[in-house]
């Protein structure tokens, strides 16, 4: 089943889209610990709440997923709009609901499935080998450990074995889809009458208050945009770790607080033998296996050399049987807990006794180690003096950051000061329209601040925003123009103009239903036709309108005609012809309907999703009033 999902990437977009956040990296299980006692709840799923604190958070991941994927085509103002935030809350609220599902479905997700999935990832893999030290160094990165990574893997796993069967169970009927692609193969062999504004300029004739009329009930055509002109200034972490000056005292003091950082994980090699039990083993039949386990401990204590030859004739876990038991390298985290245990107590080549797991009992045997010690200071110095200016750096951004948050507050009329006192350059822009701000002012908080009714009339400086990647700015508007409709004497030309081409566009449109009319009704209409082409229901070069109008015309009996505006013009289609297009092939068929069945297995998890938020019961807090889903 899993390797359903690894093969069709669209169900892995599709469970994205619909249900979640990456799961192995986002699992909704952090957004629901830490939440603190009394959150206000932004969202309640069944008895489970949602707090503005978990969807906070929530939003940041998001972000930091979105930002290292963008690089420089990220946009800050994207995530800090209303839009982004609703789009995580639904996502959160969805996954929450899914959880409960999956608690009331029983399903369950073995340690080893879950170990096998993540040796796979191509993310902890080296040279085509799973790699325990990049795992964990990944998973570190995270802020997790390797447990609560697994268990986060677990959640994921679990969704897709509740959804897959959904998605997977949609059926497509060769009938549908074979009329479904005729459709779209049919090709009309189309002539077009254009009946174009521009030709009845000319024709137009306005009356002396025309375009005081126009002006009078279109005045949002002939306003200015709200304009500002303002000051800002920026604190970067990027410029203060640059300018600052790190020592070897600094370098060699970060090293010897850090050297975790360069301590390779210690890994064991082992290799086992594996005497399967069920979860539900009876007693008997788990007595039974017991006994055979020990049989076999009995063998390998006696012939040690030959552990490989019984653990591929004996070991139950195919896996490692046909490598004689052999498990390869692993850290701790990496196992169940108890045959960590024991594999990370024995000495080198030494056979364990018998250690009972969920999955059953394992004979192991030590057969290599690794890693545990630190890189010395001269391996690692680059690196040593690069995590000490970070870490100043980090450390000296977060204390200007402070500062510079005060003093725009404490001195809220000027920047200048503020930019004297930190050295900063003090930017001051020309007009700018509030829609047309550049990047670097495009933040929905800096811009609600600057916006704000304090800000406009008392020409206040903003608070200290934070733009994320180390960066906080405060903004000052030093001139502002709101929305301004301007007189009618000013753009009494340009309300002239406008009310001609409306009047134009409408004698096009008047004379182009008159000749559909007439060609409908079997008469002739003369004019500049042009020639005849090939079209199809998604042909580009026409418009969405266009091509509905002319495929929903019956073609029992050509030339039949359709007619559509688009723009400032009317067009007459004559089709003359209709090619049908040949029968798809099998294959064809058999890719447009596996292709088929998965739009509506997208439409069925659609529904599941909704169905599961209405059993549980879904209710969004709003400003206003919360609100059942």
């Amino acid at each position: 089943m899993f390797d359903a999902v690894r093969n069709n990437p669209k169900i892995v977009q599709l469970f994205l889209a619909l249900i979640t956040l990456p799961f192995a990296f986002f699992g909704v299980d952090a957004y629901f610990r830490n939440g603190g006692p009394g959150a206000d709840a932004v969202a309640k799923v069944g008895k489970v709440e949602i707090s503005s604190y978990q969807l906070d958070q929530a939003v940041r991941d998001q972000e930091n997923s979105l930002r290292e994927q963008l690089g420089g085509a990220f946009d800050k103002a994207y995530v800090e709009s209303p839009a982004f935030k609703t789009a995580v809350l639904d996502r959160l609220i969805n996954e929450t609901a899914l959880k409960g599902s999956i608690a009331d479905s029983r399903l369950v997700v073995s340690a080893e499935a879950v170990q096998s999935y993540i040796k796979s990832e191509r993310e902890f893999q080296e040279n085509g080998q799973f790699s325990f030290p990049m795992y964990e160094a990944r998973v570190r990165a995270m802020g997790l450990t390797p447990a609560a990574f697994e268990q986060r893997v677990r959640e994921g796993m679990a969704q897709q074995q509740l959804m897959l069967p959904i998605a997977y169970s949609a059926f497509a009927p060769a009938p549908s889809v074979q009329y479904f692609l005729a459709l779209e193969a049919e090709e009309r062999s189309v002539a077009e009458l254009v009946f174009d504004a521009a030709g009845y300029a000319s024709k137009v004739k306005l009356t002396d208050d025309a375009a005081r009329k126009y002006y009078d009930a279109n005045q949002a055509r002939f306003q200015t945009p709200e304009q500002v002109r303002l000051e800002y200034i920026q604190l970067s972490l990027e410029s203060i770790t640059r300018n600052l000056n790190v020592t070897e005292a600094d370098a060699r003091k970060w090293y010897d607080e850090n050297q975790k950082v360069f301590e390779g994980s210690e890994e064991r090699r082992a290799s086992h033998i594996l005497v399967q039990v069920p979860a539900d083993a009876k007693p008997e039949v788990r007595a039974a296996a017991r006994k055979k386990a020990e049989d076999i401990l009995a063998q390998v204590k006696s012939m040690p050399a030959k552990f490989a030859e019984l653990a591929k004739s004996a070991s139950d876990d195919p896996g490692s049987a046909e490598k004689g038991g052999d498990l390869g390298f692993f850290g701790r985290g990496a196992m169940v807990k108890p045959f960590e245990d024991a594999a990370f107590a024995l000495k080198q080549r030494e056979i364990s006794g018998l250690v009972e797991t969920e999955f059953g009992y394992h004979i192991i045997q030590l057969t290599d180690s690794r890693g545990g010690k630190a890189k010395g200071y001269d391996e690692v110095k680059a690196d040593a003096m690069a995590g000490a200016r970070k870490q100043m750096g980090n450390q000296r951004f977060a204390e200007l950051a402070d500062q510079f948050g005060n003093m725009v507050y404490e001195q809220p009329d000027a920047l200048k000061p503020v930019a004297d006192k930190f050295s900063l350059p003090l930017v001051q822009t020309d007009w700018l329209a509030r829609e047309a701000l550049p990047p670097l002012l495009r933040n929905a908080k800096l811009q609600a601040a600057l916006f704000s009714a304090d800000s406009l009339q008392n020409r206040r400086n903003t608070e200290a925003v934070d733009l994320g990647n180390g960066v906080v700015i405060s903004a000052r508007i030093l001139d502002h123009k709101p929305v301004a409709t301007r007189s009618f004497d000013e753009v009494k030309s340009r309300a002239e103009e406008l009310a001609r081409a409306e009047e134009a566009s409408r004698l096009a449109l008047a004379d182009g239903e008159v000749a559909l009319k007439k060609l409908q009704a079997g008469e002739v209409v003369s004019g500049g036709w042009k020639s005849a082409k090939s079209v199809k229901r998604g042909s580009p070069e026409l418009s969405a309108d266009s091509r509905k109008a002319i495929f929903a015309v019956s073609t029992d009996k050509l030339p039949a005609y359709a007619g559509s505006a688009h723009g400032d013009a009317y067009s007459v289609y004559r089709i003359e012809k209709v090619n049908k297009g040949a029968e798809v092939a099998s294959a064809e068929l058999v890719e447009a309907r596996r292709q088929f069945a998965l739009t509506l297995g997208q439409e069925d998890l659609r529904a599941y999703i909704a169905g599961i938020r209405n059993r549980q019961g879904v209710q969004v807090k709003t400003r206003e009033a919360t609100k059942a889903d």
